[in-house]
């Protein structure tokens, strides 16, 4: 809230508003209508003068009796914090917003901007306002803080699930893990939920290429993706939006599952032959065998599921090892 400080302070020094008069310029003495001067307001922010806008905008949020004129002022001046790129500010004032107008209009469109707001200084990791040095962690505690204090808005399951796609994009996929986990959890009616189970498999298969000895994340992938083919009917019902990427998905999903399969069946064989090449037979048995029963499973979720190489050469070296 310091930048509000500052504006308030500043504005005294610009404008002044008077009874029966309007909003004085100071330095040229001219006088406007609170109606006039905000018109004022929103050209010097089109024309790029924020400060200037953010100054008059101040003094109709602040000083002017006519509560319309200070409800659209304080508005506007969120709304020009936010399109300077000042998130930490816009964050804070349409949140003060919500607070002294309860009852406005506004508010929804407040409670997404102040969202918007958070995730985009996560994003940038700074206030361009006034320079004030923050880390992504600040945008992210005030989306989080945003998602407690509003979570039944329509719009509260996207911001989740951008979230996630945000740790996702810095290869935090732990984190990301635990946002997409969150909409599954929260919002598992919501449409996000589709991207949330899809992105629950992506975020798996690339936590095993980073630590490919650790079977978990592929047997993650395998149970989410799994579980996308076996709820479609149940998502497409969701509504419209869940329909349309459930559709576009599939293709994918299938195609990822397949994938996954491939790898879980080379991981076995690579085991398999370990053994062999240790002369150790009788323990490559096991995976051999477990290679042919992971190819029937796989085969009850993707029914064209091709044989593989893994496939091929167990069932020979089972054919060999039955000789002996």
């Amino acid at each position: 809230m310091i930048a509000l400080v500052f504006v308030a302070a500043l504005c005294q020094q610009e404008f002044e508003y008077r009874q029966g008069t309007g909003v004085v310029e100071l330095a040229t003495g001219q006088a406007r209508s609170p109606e006039d001067f905000l018109k004022f307001a929103l050209a010097e922010r089109e024309a790029g003068r924020t400060q200037t806008a953010v100054s008059a905008l101040t003094v109709l949020a602040t000083r002017v009796p006519d509560a319309g004129i200070r409800e659209n002022a304080h508005f506007e001046r969120a709304t020009t914090f936010y399109k300077s790129g000042a998130y930490y500010e816009a964050y804070h004032d349409f949140e003060a917003f919500i607070l002294k107008f309860p009852q406005s209009e506004r508010v929804t469109t407040a409670k997404r901007m102040e969202m918007t707001s958070s995730l985009e200084l996560a994003k940038v990791g700074k206030s361009t306002w006034l320079g004030l040095g923050t880390t992504y962690t600040t945008g992210v505690e005030y989306l989080h803080d945003a998602l407690r204090r509003y979570p039944h808005e329509d719009f509260a399951p996207d911001f989740l699930q951008k979230l996630g796609m945000f740790f996702y994009e810095r290869t935090e996929f732990d984190r990301a893990a635990e946002e997409f986990g969150r909409v599954l959890e929260q919002y598992a009616e919501s449409p996000e939920a589709v991207l949330a189970l899809y992105m629950m498999g992506r975020t798996s298969e690339v936590r095993f290429d980073a630590l490919d000895y650790d079977w978990k994340p592929l047997k993650d992938a395998r149970r989410h993706y799994e579980r996308f083919l076996e709820e479609t009917d149940r998502m497409r019902r969701l509504s419209d939006q869940a329909k349309r990427w459930v559709d576009a998905l599939l293709p994918a999903v299938r195609e990822r599952l397949g994938s996954v399969y491939d790898r879980m069946l080379a991981k076995q064989l690579k085991t398999a032959e370990y053994y062999d090449w240790k002369s150790l037979p009788w323990s490559a048995e096991p995976f051999y065998l477990s290679i042919l029963r992971d190819e029937v499973s796989f085969r009850k979720a993707l029914p064209g599921y091709p044989e593989t190489k893994a496939v091929k050469k167990a069932r020979a070296r089972l054919t060999e090892l039955s000789k002996k």
